[in-house]
């Protein structure tokens, strides 16, 4: 059984982690079209490169695939580090 998953409550706040890299569902806005989307990645964080990106419509939709890709990791919460670009990883 896996432990605590990416969730709709917690979506913005943590990612997953696994030594470099990092995994997680983003929000994007697009002002063309006046929506939002939901952007499930993973990126290698020393050198800021997407290894990984699919929109979604829907949050489940994200929030399935990732878990699904990525549940296994170690689970981190964001919010509580300091202020500045080492904290905003793909935020």
């Amino acid at each position: 059984m896996r432990g605590e998953q990416l969730n709709d409550l917690n979506f913005m706040e943590k990612v997953y982690r696994f030594e470099d890299r990092q995994a997680g569902v983003s929000l994007i806005y697009d002002p063309d079209d006046n929506i939002y989307t939901y952007n499930a990645y993973c990126l290698e964080t020393h050198i800021m490169k997407e290894l990984f990106t699919v929109e979604q419509e829907y949050l489940d939709d994200a929030l399935d695939l990732i878990n699904a890709e990525f549940g296994s990791w170690e689970l981190v919460d964001l919010s509580g580090k300091s202020s500045g670009c080492g904290s905003c990883a793909a935020k």
